[in-house]
């Protein structure tokens, strides 16, 4: 049953999408597709070809593999449109239509060949059985059709397809065999088989035997397994559609479940009464902006480490321009990663200038060792958070899931094996929804959403916070709210930094980078220049009958 055939063209639209296997050179579509057998008295077969393309890219031809069965060949091939012959070369058994065109045409190729000895003859009749196409063959026909057509009208017809020819055969008034395929996908094979009186071909070499009780048994044999697949997909959609509903049902239900909770849990903590206030110290700067703001920390987070390390002593300031380590000894591994990245890869040793940032990342042979480094900083970011257990497991509600993602898989595959599309993509939906769950679920707990609420707050309160409340806040609460902002929010940390940093000189251990927004637009510089330098890591014939060949262009 061409029915059965669905699961393996969605695993294998799956994967083409997701590893390409080639690059095509010519972007077409094959609309339409006749074939026209006109077999002869001698048993040879002369086939028109009438092929539709319609290109979306320039061209310069068509190709068309065809392989001879044992004992048969392909003599004289022409190609043609609107009677006018074109050009053809064979190349390793293909040949090669020359037609060139732009895109957006759309040509119709006429193809003429003779089949040698195409027709076998038997005691009770001649049969042709051949596959135009197998699974070779690259390209998809969007409507075809073959012909079988005897050298006079028969009246002893006996047709049968077979593969993604199978049940698409009828025969005409005059005893000519017409196989209606439709669409046919790319690399699947399809055989067609017309029998006729063995009197029509007096020249056609004989042969002992009969073949007619052969192609019953074929069609019975069809008739058998299109019978018990009508009785499989019964079967399956009184087992999966219910199954598939049910847990689908609690799935869904457990999602919501979960939703509900942490809204509540969120809704709750957004109810707190607002009075403005930095949260107390639980965790860096940086690793606050990762677990707050963003897991992927901008070049402005730099600067705010830097604050940060200036705000605990291990850096001291000299100039706008000039900084000085005093002390190595951290509480983070990523203190201790920038330390090392600014002072030992960048400075000499016991200080830097943001002039040396722009020098050492204007070289590209120190990019590498930049990227690294940061690559390494923000690890040790994410591994301080992670270390604050932030998010809840719930292991088993997660192992569940995947169990049900596994399950839906199964009755994907099953409900697709027997044709129950709707029930198919269902279960695509709720097994991708199921593992996404078991993946990705992982709410942040009650400390943790307070944590984030607090310094979202805070940054937002900041936006328009009066001076003079500024003023009211010590020293340290002052550092770490504006290294958290300038992390976060550059561009009010820019509006604020006369207002929220201090104009004392250097000498002053306490004091502020005098001019934060020019060493961000330093790191913000350096990391656009060290990213910009980075890189990005004919067959032989599968017909039962014999023959096949395939279709493309060039």
């Amino acid at each position: 049953m061409k029915s059965k055939k669905i699961l393996p063209y969605l695993l294998a639209a799956v994967l083409a999408v997701l590893v390409p296997t080639q690059v095509y050179a010519v972007d077409f579509d094959i609309t339409d597709v006749q074939i026209d057998a006109q077999l002869n008295e001698d048993g040879t077969a002369d086939v028109t070809e009438r092929f539709t393309y319609a290109f979306e890219d320039d061209f310069n031809g068509i190709t068309r593999g065809l392989i001879a069965k044992e004992g048969t060949s392909i003599e004289n091939f022409t190609a043609s449109e609107n009677g006018k012959a074109l050009k053809v070369e064979m190349e390793d058994g293909v040949y090669q239509v020359f037609r060139a065109g732009e895109d957006d045409e759309t040509i119709e190729i006429e193809l003429n060949y003779e089949i040698t000895n195409a027709v076998e003859k038997f005691e009770d009749g001649a049969q042709f059985y051949w596959a135009f196409f197998d699974e070779n063959n690259d390209s998809e026909y969007g409507d075809m059709t073959i012909s079988v057509i005897p050298p006079l009208p028969a009246d002893e017809v006996e047709a049968l397809g077979y593969e993604e020819a199978a049940n698409t055969e009828r025969i005409t008034d005059d005893g000519t065999a017409v196989f209606e395929l439709g669409a046919v996908p790319d690399g699947e094979n399809a055989n067609v088989r017309a029998i006729f009186e063995p009197e029509l071909f007096p020249d056609a070499a004989a042969r002992g035997g009969t073949v007619r009780d052969d192609l019953a048994q074929d069609r019975e044999e069809q008739e058998n397994e299109a019978a018990a697949f009508a009785q499989n997909q019964q079967t399956a959609r009184v087992i999966a559609i219910p199954a598939i509903a049910i847990l689908g049902a609690l799935l869904l239900g457990g999602i919501l479940f979960a939703w509900i909770r942490t809204v509540r849990r969120k809704r709750q903590i957004r109810n707190y009464p607002y009075e403005f206030f930095v949260p107390k110290e639980s965790m860096s700067i940086p690793a606050l902006l990762h677990f707050t703001n963003s897991a992927f920390l901008t070049p402005n987070a730099i600067s705010a480490a830097i604050l940060e390390l200036m705000r605990k002593g291990n850096i001291k300031q000299v100039s706008e321009d000039h900084f000085e380590l005093i002390n190595r000894k951290t509480d983070h591994a990523h203190e201790e990663t920038l330390i090392e990245l600014l002072f030992d890869f960048i400075g000499g040793g016991r200080e830097f200038t943001l002039g040396q940032v722009e020098q050492y990342t204007e070289n590209e042979l120190n990019h590498p060792a930049y990227n690294e480094a940061i690559a390494e900083w923000n690890k040790n970011i994410a591994a301080e958070v992670k270390a604050k257990s932030f998010y809840e497991k719930h292991p088993g509600l997660r192992w569940t899931a995947g169990i049900l993602s596994a399950v839906f898989i199964g009755l994907a595959i099953y409900t697709g094996i027997y044709a129950l599309f709707p029930a198919m993509a269902a279960a695509i939906v709720l097994a991708m929804l199921a593992f996404g769950f078991a993946i990705a679920y992982a709410p942040i707990t009650f400390d943790g959403l307070e944590i984030r609420h607090h310094w979202r707050q805070l940054k937002a309160a900041m936006q328009n916070l009066p001076e003079s409340q500024w003023h009211a806040l010590n020293s340290d609460d002052q550092q770490r709210a504006y290294a958290y902002l300038l992390g976060s929010d550059p561009k009010t940390a820019e509006r604020k930094a006369a207002a929220f940093t201090s104009a004392n000189t250097a000498a002053d251990d306490s004091s502020f980078v005098m001019n934060p927004i020019f060493m961000t637009a330093i790191f913000v510089s350096a990391g656009t220049t060290t990213a910009s330098a980075s890189g990005g890591t004919a067959g032989s014939g599968a017909g039962v009958g014999g023959g096949g060949g395939g279709s493309g262009a060039f």
